[in-house]
């Protein structure tokens, strides 16, 4: 409850910043952009550049980020140069995805990586979409699309992915500008939505952990802003022109992914009617014409008719898990982690109020801050966001699942992809009227874009490779291998396709890795009170290094025995290590033998 605390010192800062706002505010000299450019680029690429040689970009970045971000919201409080700031801004996005791009050996993030890579190389091999795995048969575009830059570039599967995740989410800076300059009618406040991008751990987490529900969104937001062209638009064959481009982004959208559209829909529904229909009451109701309606017409009908063509991968697997939520085959509650031998910190008050000063709890009170005084804004100047007030309010109200929720839902990041979409209006309204208070408030307010700015790439999400050096409360999951572990597991595979014969179990990160490989671990698991015993009878169990001190998943679904995990201390797991048979090892796996199949492995008689 004190980590909810967030809030409060938020709706503190939000009131502080909307009062030194409401006054008349003195003329503010505008700085020189060009200088400030030079400035930014020289800091971010100089970040980069330290963090590749120090190993590190936890010292480099903190310095570079606030510093970065403070001169972008000091422009902002005037009218400045728009080439300048989206140059600063796209800095600001690409250069802690590519510190961490440089720090990290194989980054995996939620293990999907590793089937993308594997996709990519089948698709190689096979020059056909029809040999993908996991259903992206149906969903080709993402793979196509790395896959043709592949080509193009000589560069591996692995890296290409994360190069194009970097670039596309970089790309998007201008495209947010152009989009919030039409909806709110000010190129300083477009300008101030682009410049939110960088104030969502998403972005920066999905900059680099790349796939296609990400590119997906990445193309929604093209087109919206291609749709907000065509509304505005007053020459034939540039409405024709539009047309055309807009008709081909859907039909590229639709086996691109499946499950955002879904999302979005729901999200537009469930807020976006209510709030529309409210404002219809208060605002001059606006008839929608065929310009409004062209893209979702033609892009439910194809969607429709795709899904109706793909129905084992999409219509079928949306009723089984919605049956399965509603009869509680689903578990909706958080992972069931088992302890082997890990003392595990106490939560306490202290605790509590020093996780408000981590990185994580200063973006959620930076987030919460701007999110807050946007609202504050839209009431006291509801009539200036004429054409902006349902996006911006949907966008309001759907954002507080971006801030830290006090129960862990399943899953909850592929709503909070659409979230984005929406959620960088409210947050560029209120950064705009946080670095348009007067004088005496504004170091408050940049002090506290700064913090935001500097503090999102390092929160939990986006730093999740860092946890060990910024979060001392808590172990995590491993989300990245060393080059030396990855080529330990590569060189296991080949010793098990060669000379291993019968089921091989292990955690889901092993099973996920060797789908970068031609030999498949397919067992899992079990972790139990009394420890962990494989879920069906194998001979072989492969172990890795990085079990201890991590916690471990074991399962890859929704269903109770796959949310389970396990931790286990570095002691148990060298004992378990000296008594076991171990017919291969290497510096970092190790592929254990009995016989008569395992049990009760880590437990305390075991040890």
């Amino acid at each position: 409850m004190l980590r909810a605390g967030f809030g409060f010192v938020a709706a503190v800062l939000a009131a502080a910043l909307f009062y030194g706002s409401r006054t008349e505010r003195e003329p503010v000299p505008r700085v020189p952009a060009p200088v400030l450019t030079r400035v930014v680029l020289a800091l971010c690429g100089g970040a980069v550049i330290a963090a590749e040689l120090l190993g590190s970009r936890l010292l480099p970045f903190a310095v570079a980020l606030p510093v970065g971000t403070l001169l972008v919201a000091a422009q902002l409080r005037a009218d400045p140069s728009v080439p300048s700031v989206l140059t600063q801004v796209a800095a600001l996005v690409a250069a802690p995805a590519l510190g961490k791009y440089v720090t990290t050996g194989f980054y995996f993030g939620g293990t999907d990586t590793f089937a993308h890579v594997g996709a990519v190389q089948r698709l190689f091999e096979s020059g056909t979409a029809a040999a993908l795995p996991h259903g992206y048969d149906f969903y080709p575009v993402f793979h196509y699309v790395v896959g043709t830059v592949a080509h193009v570039t000589g560069l591996p599967a692995y890296d290409t992915i994360v190069l194009s995740g970097i670039a596309l989410f970089t790309l998007t800076v201008p495209v947010v500008y152009r989009f919030g300059r039409w909806l709110l009618g000010s190129p300083r406040l477009g300008l101030c939505c682009a410049a939110a991008l960088p104030l969502f751990e998403f972005v920066h987490y999905h900059a680099l952990y790349f796939f296609p529900q990400a590119l997906a969104v990445v193309l929604l937001f093209v087109g919206f802003e291609v749709n907000a062209r065509l509304l505005t638009t007053g020459e034939r064959s540039r409405f024709r022109r539009l047309s055309l481009f807009l008709l081909a982004l859907v039909v590229t959208m639709v086996p691109t992914h499946h499950l955002t559209y879904i999302l979005l829909a729901a999200l537009l529904v469930f807020v976006a009617v209510p709030v529309a229909v409210l404002r219809g009451r208060f605002l001059a109701p606006s008839r929608l014409g065929y310009r409004w309606l062209f893209a979702p017409v033609v892009g439910g009908v194809l969607l429709l008719a795709y899904w109706a063509y793909t129905p084992s991968s999409i219509i079928v697997g949306i009723v089984q898990l919605s049956a399965g939520v509603v009869l509680n085959v689903v578990a909706v509650p958080g992972q069931l982690l088992f302890n082997y031998g890990v003392t595990l910190p106490a939560d306490s008050v202290a605790l509590s109020v020093q996780w408000l000063t981590t990185p994580t709890g200063v973006y959620a009170i930076g987030l919460a801050t701007l999110l807050l005084l946007a609202g504050y804004e839209l009431l006291d100047r509801f009539g200036r966001y004429r054409r902006g007030t349902t996006l911006a309010v949907t966008g309001l109200v759907a954002a507080g699942l971006l801030l830290p929720l006090p129960i862990p839902i399943p899953q909850i990041e592929r709503l909070q992809f659409v979230v984005v979409l929406l959620a960088v209006i409210p947050l560029g309204i209120g950064l705009g009227r946080a670095v348009r208070v007067d004088r005496r408030t504004a170091v408050l307010a940049l002090v506290v874009v700064a913090a935001t700015g500097g503090a999102t790439a390092f929160t939990t999400v986006a730093a999740d490779d860092l946890r060990s050096s910024v979060y001392l409360e808590e172990p995590s999951q491993q989300v990245e291998l060393t080059d030396a572990e990855y080529r330990s597991l590569q060189r296991t595979a080949v010793f098990g396709d060669q000379f291993v014969d019968g089921r091989v179990a292990s955690d889901h990160v092993t099973r996920r890795a060797f789908e970068t490989t031609d030999y498949r671990v397919r067992g899992t698991l079990r972790p139990e009170a009394d420890g962990i015993r494989t879920a069906r009878p194998s001979a072989f169990v492969l172990a890795r290094q990085r079990w201890a001190g991590n916690i471990v998943p074991v399962g890859d679904g929704l269903q109770a025995d796959s949310l389970r995990s396990f931790l286990v201390s570095r002691e148990r797991f060298r004992a378990a290590d000296d008594r076991l048979d171990k017919p291969y090892t290497t510096g970092h796996t190790r592929l254990y033998h009995d016989a008569d199949g395992f049990g009760g492995l880590y437990n305390d008689s075991a040890r």
